[in-house]
């Protein structure tokens, strides 16, 4: 058994809300929480309930007192702006028993940021310095809403402006640094994602079932990303040896399952493997693409240093382009149709052979929603790679709508070519 010594409920917790109409509404997706939850992970300090509200005082203020019922760490996001409706810090105040004030530094901030853009501010930028008294002021090196500290009891409350690229930079300079002085040393988290692609959730799960029975300690979670599955390994322990070690243990048991149907790990992307694997053997590739539309050579060349093995990439979507750009002959179009295996077939050679390239990768299928037919019907895929010795076929039917079949089959290309390497 895979055990971590240490019990998940040791661990100092946090709560985040996020505050914004824009939220609730759906009209903007909420980034920051799981950047801060995964932020505050990192230093030991797990986060145990996201909430989130509309721009309303009995909201806020609901939240604010549940949260400080049960949560140690509690990080508030929005509302700090000088609009009506950013009412935070007022609520804020009213909620802690706190006079709202106008902070000094806070104003002198909001003053010389302006000046330093050469703009005048006007008056309703004033809101921004007024913070709840006894509070420690948390500087904004990219904006004008500062953010503060509030110590209630045992509590600590960060509020926090709700502009992602404000946040992050805060949260790096400013907030983890004042956690980690106020948690010590305490409990470290070691997190690895394994990246999956070819096999469905249910099927993961099976084949580690035994695996997942071992670790009662250590958090094991699975995460679809269409059409990616992610495995998440969480270990808990008293330092980073510790961790690493238990989950690099139950991180091989997990490979002797599932084998190359692991691509990659953590911030590890199929593109940028099937990158590395060209730049280690001193190989290059050419892409010939018809139902994917460029979407495999965009993600070939969105590697940094990609043009060291990416040498060509044609769009033949019709099949005037399959026989001018890739000398495919009508004849064979006419006979196969342009979503068939041979075509497929032609596509990899003939590109290979026209950008001189070790490989030669192709793609032609029926994306929809209109296009199918019952021998030919909506997500047939064909996709061939070549070499100067072989050239290979894989026939594929993709469920969704268009935009998932295409993503599928540049996922399915690329992995194509990682395979190739795998013999």
């Amino acid at each position: 058994m895979y055990e971590s010594k240490h019990n998940w409920n040791d661990a100092m917790n946090a709560e985040i809300i996020t505050i914004g109409n824009e939220l609730v509404s759906g009209s903007v997706i909420d980034t920051n929480s799981s950047f801060l939850a995964e932020r505050l992970l990192s230093i030991g300090i797990e986060v145990t309930r996201i909430t989130s509200v509309g721009d309303n005082e009995l909201d806020i203020t609901d939240s604010l007192e549940s949260a400080l019922q049960r949560s140690e760490v509690i990080l508030i996001t929005g509302g700090l702006g000088p609009t009506p409706d950013d009412i935070t810090a007022e609520v804020a105040a009213k909620t802690l028993g706190r006079e709202l004030v106008i902070n000094e530094e806070a104003l002198d901030w909001v003053k010389g940021f302006f000046k330093k853009l050469g703009l005048e501010m006007s008056p309703n930028n004033e809101k921004q310095a007024l913070i709840p008294e006894r509070t420690e002021l948390i500087m904004n090196p990219t904006g004008t809403a500062c953010g503060f500290l509030a110590r209630e009891k045992d509590k600590l409350v960060f509020f926090l402006p709700g502009v992602p690229r404000e946040l992050v930079r805060m949260t790096d300079e400013s907030i983890l640094p004042i956690l980690q002085r106020e948690k010590g040393e305490g409990f470290q988290f070691k997190t690895t994602t394994l990246k999956v692609f070819g096999l469905g959730e249910s099927k993961i799960a099976e084949l580690i079932k035994d695996v997942v029975q071992k670790c009662e300690s250590v958090r094991i979670g699975f995460l679809p990303n269409y059409p990616e599955n992610y495995i998440k390994i969480t270990a808990k322990g008293l330092d980073y040896e510790e961790t690493s070690t238990i989950v690099s243990t139950i991180e091989e048991e997990i490979t002797k399952q599932l084998g190359d149907y692991i691509f990659g790990r953590d911030d590890q992307t199929l593109e940028g493997v099937v990158g590395d694997l060209l730049r280690e053997n001193r190989d290059t590739i050419a892409v010939a693409e018809s139902c994917t539309g460029g979407l495999i050579s965009h993600r070939l060349t969105n590697v940094p240093g990609s043009s060291d093995y990416m040498m060509r990439g044609i769009v033949a979507y019709s099949n005037q382009a399959k026989t001018d750009l890739l000398n495919i002959p009508a004849s064979l179009i006419d006979e196969s149709g342009a979503v068939s295996s041979k075509v497929a077939e032609k596509m990899a050679q003939g590109v290979r052979e026209l950008g001189k390239t070790t490989l030669g990768l192709a793609v032609t299928g029926i994306a929809g929603p209109g296009g199918g037919t019952p021998d030919k019907p909506v997500g047939l895929v064909f996709i061939s790679l070549s070499d100067k010795k072989e050239t290979v076929l894989k026939g594929y039917n993709f469920p969704g709508n268009r935009a998932q079949i295409r993503l599928a089959a540049s996922h399915a290309a690329l992995d194509l070519v990682r395979r190739y390497y795998l013999k």
